[in-house]
């Protein structure tokens, strides 16, 4: 069967009708090379793709350049006609505003066809495609990003519930446990423990706090406080935990404890170390279960405990007692009574009269504050003066006590033309007062006392906090000529260089040399006589206290001991008894049942 071919022109109608755009060259030779082509044909699809870029007849290099000029057209389909390889090239057309991708195939070496492929939704599906792969790989990014921020921020709060908790259970000055972290563990601790284990607690407090603080400032206070708390951190470990409980106080929390030798141990080896480093503290033990099941309540007894060494004789450990609980009660009911004796006036004074010794001749009264209550009767001086010192009351009281005795002096120098000493003691914490000399000047002007009528009563611990401002204010009272007398010497344990700077006028003998002086050995008569000869040859006046019988009284007046006080001459009297006494009633003297402190 024959072929039958198409007809041109039947050919032409076809290639018009294609969609595809379609051009049509013949190679243009010089010299065998190809040049350039001829178009000999383009198709009507062509002509609407790609209007005003050529003709048939022209040159190929005459209108390539407005095809595209990013593309050379020309060197592309020679190089296609040479290789007969089909080559393409894609470019974005401005005439027709759209991505094209145009293929030059060689027909036989004699012919050049370029076919053109709109590929736009192609390309802005592939550009969606760049963009979206772009837009994951941000997103990617970020997410990574994200999780690493996020675990940054877990992190940082991590770090901050850590330093919250550090903050929460540590203390700031000295990085040690604090109350919160006591609390904390005394709960787990009584939760955990089991049926009669033992636990105890040493309440630590550094002695001598106040001293440092006035005398060196409190950052020399800040500093101690610091070294004795590293001192305790060594100490730590799983069974031994250390805490700044607040202030100059710290806890020893020893935990499973076979017997309370433990807690002993453990307080006698920190208390060396801290002596080691010049540091002393008085200190109390309490243990659970045979002090208390009570934590609060076990602080309170270790406290007791701590409070009762500082009172006896400080840098040392005491386990709680009972009786100590007593004690602290009697303290506590004491406190809450002074207020209201103060305001009902219910405090009297007594004066306890002092004699010469060779000539018998009344040298003057020592005023002294006497407290009786209904339910406690006589307080001693000794347990009350302390605790008014404590609360500050010391400085009402003290007041009214100056008043009182200058008010009487007044009263007997004026009634019974009195000429002696009205002696006086005052507190430390009162001499502290900013107008204390104002105040003294104002009520001795009041009552016309004469500064040679009076004498200040003061022990040696007026020197603790502040020496030379105390210092200053005495020797403004000497100025003022009044004199000043030194309590309870021989009891201190620098008294004898307080008597090189301090500006005294007379010193009493504690009474504990005096019970003993006629004693055997003659220790105390030897001590006693050392120091009328001393402090005689300096110019000062001697009182012997606690005087009580006959014998001692010889000895006294051997030694040249000017004066002397105590129950064998007399007993400390209510006003009126020494106002019978001034006014010639010697029984009064004799007579004397008051009360004996």
């Amino acid at each position: 069967m024959k072929k039958e071919l198409l007809a041109l022109e039947d050919f032409k109608e076809i290639v018009e009708t294609v969609s595809t755009p379609i051009l049509v060259g013949k190679p243009i030779y010089d010299d065998d090379i190809v040049v350039d082509f001829e178009i000999l044909y383009m198709n009507k699809a062509y002509m609407d793709k790609i209007p005003n870029t050529g003709k048939v007849g022209a040159r190929l290099s005459s209108f390539v350049q407005k095809i595209a000029q990013d593309v050379d057209w020309l060197t592309t389909g020679i190089e296609t006609l040479r290789t007969g390889a089909t080559m393409s090239t894609t470019y974005y057309s401005v005439i027709s505003n759209s991505w094209l991708h145009g293929t030059f195939t060689p027909v036989q070496n004699k012919y050049l066809i370029f076919t053109i492929a709109d590929i736009t939704r192609d390309k802005q599906n592939e550009e969606q495609l760049r963009r979206q792969n772009l837009r994951l790989a941000s997103l990617t990014d970020e997410i990574s990003r994200s999780r690493e921020n996020l675990q940054r921020q877990l992190d940082s709060i991590q770090d901050l519930n850590e330093e919250l908790q550090f903050t929460a259970y540590h203390d700031y000055l000295t990085g040690l446990n604090n109350k919160q972290k006591l609390k904390k563990d005394f709960k787990e601790l009584l939760e955990n423990t089991k049926k009669n284990k033992k636990f105890g607690i040493i309440m630590l407090d550094i002695d001598n706090m106040k001293l440092i603080n006035d005398s060196e400032g409190h950052s020399a206070g800040d500093e101690v406080i610091c070294r004795a708390a590293a001192i305790l951190k060594r100490f730590q470990k799983q069974n031994i935990q250390c805490y700044h409980f607040g202030g100059d106080e710290f806890i020893v929390l020893v935990k499973n404890i076979s017997s309370k030798d433990t807690l002993l141990t453990v307080g006698d080896t920190i208390l060396e170390v801290c002596n080691d480093q010049g540091i002393d503290f008085s200190a109390g033990i309490a243990v659970y279960p045979d002090d208390s099941r009570d934590c609060d309540e076990l602080l309170r007894f270790a406290d007791m405990a701590m409070y009762d060494v500082k009172k006896r004789t400080k840098n040392d450990i005491a386990f709680f007692q009972l009786m100590m609980q007593d004690k602290f009660m009697r303290r506590l009911n004491i406190q809450s009574k002074m207020t209201d004796a103060m305001e009902n006036n219910v405090f009297q004074l007594y004066y306890q009269p002092q004699f010469e010794v060779k000539s018998n001749k009344l040298r003057g009264f020592e005023a002294l504050l006497r407290w009786y209550d209904d339910e406690l009767g006589w307080i001693n001086p000794e347990q009350f003066i302390p605790i008014a010192e404590e609360t500050q009351l010391v400085v009402e009281l003290g007041d009214w006590v100056m008043k009182t005795a200058l008010k009487t002096l007044h009263k007997w120098t004026t009634k019974y033309h009195f000429d002696g000493i009205m002696s006086v003691n005052v507190s430390p914490v009162q001499l502290k007062k900013p107008n204390f000399i104002f105040e003294l000047a104002e009520m001795m002007r009041e009552y016309n006392i004469r500064s040679e009528n009076l004498e200040i009563e003061i022990t040696e611990g007026v020197l603790i906090d502040n020496k030379e401002e105390t210092v200053r204010l005495l020797n403004q009272i000497r100025d003022m000529g009044i004199g000043i007398s030194l309590d309870d010497f021989g009891t201190g344990y620098s008294s004898l260089s307080y008597l090189q700077i301090l500006p005294i006028t007379t010193l009493k003998i504690d009474k504990s040399f005096i019970s003993n002086i006629t004693e055997k050995d003659g220790v105390e008569a030897n001590i006693t006589n050392s120091i009328v000869s001393m402090v005689t040859k300096m110019g000062l006046d001697t009182i012997a206290e606690g005087v009580e019988n006959p014998e001692q009284l010889q000895i006294l007046s051997d030694i040249n001991c000017r004066n002397v006080q105590g129950f064998l001459k007399g007993k400390p009297m209510p006003e009126d008894r020494c106002s019978a006494f001034l006014a010639g009633d010697t029984s009064a003297m004799i007579t004397n049942k008051y009360q004996e402190y």
